[in-house]
């Protein structure tokens, strides 16, 4: 049977609301006794208590912890871990002082808070975090109000500085209430300890996890057979393009094609191409990809794999076909400019079996060009990188420098950046085939050769936006454990 901890006693506070009889000195210690249960002691100066013990439901009681560089009493600065009792329980948030964000912006700011917020709140449903952090005009919207245990006279002076928030009632939250507080105290530098450390370590197992999820080859089959037309994007390096074939060759061997500016309507549908004749040259009609795609599914199943979707002029090179990708009208059917086969046939209709994988590089800035007509016929699944697969391999360098890679890049890059994360393949022996003494080496030269001067173009062409100082130390961390394992 498991022992009662700290956290439970002040949790119970918590789930008690209104009703809970202890007095200010007792919820003190409470919060305290929390803390260095799970934290390390010397890093309690970090912090305030607060406590403000009411019954009465005109005031707006909270209790917390607060950063330490404010005062015993009055206005604070900075974000903080509180509760509000309310009737039949409490709302536990995190809060920015009324005194502004004080020494706590650049938490704030940080893309890796929001983003380990939102990743909380898709493993706790019950979380609301406001979309931007650093709004404060904005108060929590009633329809999340609705939800908490009735905080009034809170809400009246703190609804604007908000920004986390769960209902506290039974022991429902009990979970959710544990994260915020940790994610509260993580983001101050404090270090967790014995079990508190393995709970939050595993937590943050899964917040990556949320923020690069995995999805299966049976997932995508079953996707594309229900959708036809799919879409896998995602950074470079992540076996978008191996993972397209592995799915396609399920159902036969796929026609394999890739888009690139010089690819026309003519390689794509349908056109001519001359060929010698007696006295000069005749043109002949030339089934383009998709029209033998469409032929090689007649009566079966077939995929037709197109690479790098994003680098041909889509528009150019799909003309009036573009309308048969509607996966819930198979009936629809285009004129062409010129009739193939021997009956000279110019109707063309997708067979039913046929189905399209396309794969697109988001490190592309070109991916802003891809069609809405595109991405409303297709379907699209992101592919991200995988830090289990480096792990997997068992070479203890590759997979600390891409979990510091994954984390600089999370921690720090806003959306945009974040699709330029070199993925797993950077990390990963070239040739798996070849004799495994030499695996280490191999994979160091990749580091070296490949994403050494991926992360100084980054860096040098300014793609990453503030977030490329963080990404030069990072490429000076990878440089300088390369010439470590070499010395």
């Amino acid at each position: 049977m498991s022992s009662r901890t700290a956290f439970d006693d002040l949790y119970e506070l918590m789930a008690l609301g209104r009703a809970a009889e202890a007095e200010k000195d007792e919820v003190k210690h409470r919060i305290e006794a929390a803390f260095k249960e799970r934290c390390h002691a010397s890093d309690w100066d970090k912090f305030k208590t607060r406590a403000f013990v009411s019954r009465d439901l005109k005031d707006a009681a909270y209790s917390g912890l607060i950063i330490a560089e404010n005062d015993d009493s009055g206005a604070y600065q900075g974000t903080s871990f509180v509760w509000f009792p309310g009737e039949g329980g409490s709302v536990a948030v995190l809060v920015i002082g009324t005194g502004g964000f004080g020494p706590d912006a650049h938490i704030l700011a940080r893309q890796g808070h929001r983003r380990r917020l939102r990743a909380l709140q898709r493993i706790h449903g019950s979380l609301w975090v406001k979309p931007d952090l650093l709004d404060l005009g904005s108060a929590v919207p009633d329809a999340a109000a609705r939800e908490w245990p009735t905080i009034d006279k809170a809400l009246q002076t703190y609804n604007k500085v908000i920004y986390a928030a769960v209902p506290v009632r039974g022991d429902a939250a009990r979970s959710t209430v544990r994260d915020l507080l940790d994610l509260f105290v993580h983001e101050h530098g404090v270090r967790f300890k014995g079990a508190a450390k393995e709970e939050w370590d595993e937590r943050k197992r899964e917040m990556l996890a949320r923020l690069f999820p995995r999805h299966s080859e049976d997932e995508v089959d079953a996707l594309l057979a229900e959708r036809r037309f799919v879409v896998l994007q995602g950074p470079p390096g992540t076996g978008k393009t191996r993972f397209a074939l592995r799915v396609a060759r399920r159902h036969g061997e796929p026609t394999f094609i890739q888009f690139h500016p010089a690819r026309t309507y003519e390689d794509f549908v349908v056109g001519l191409a001359p060929r010698p004749a007696p006295g000069g040259l005749t043109f002949e009609v030339r089934p383009g990809d998709l029209v033998r795609a469409n032929a090689a599914a007649r009566g079966k199943e077939h995929v037709l794999v197109i690479d790098e979707l994003n680098r041909g002029d889509l528009a150019r090179v799909l003309g009036e076909a573009i309308t048969l990708f509607e996966p819930g009208e198979p009936d629809r059917a285009v004129e062409l400019p010129h009739g193939i086969g021997p009956s000279g046939e110019r109707r063309l209709q997708l067979e039913p079996g046929l189905r399209v994988l396309g794969t697109l590089n988001t490190a592309d800035r070109s991916i802003a060009h891809v069609d809405l007509a595109i991405r409303r016929r297709f379907a699209f699944l992101d592919l991200w990188p995988d830090l289990e697969v480096v792990r997997a391999q068992g070479d203890e360098l590759a997979t600390e420098l891409f979990a510091d890679t994954l984390d600089t890049f999370s921690e720090h890059a806003d959306e945009a950046g974040l699709a330029l994360v070199p993925g797993h393949a950077y990390f990963l022996d070239p040739r798996p085939d070849a004799p495994t003494p030499l695996r280490a080496s191999r994979i160091r030269l990749r580091l070296r050769h490949e994403l050494l001067p991926l992360l100084r173009t980054y860096v040098d062409e300014r793609l990453l936006g503030p977030a490329s100082s963080e990404v030069a130390g990072l490429a000076d961390r990878v440089e300088a454990a390369l010439d470590g394992a070499l010395a």
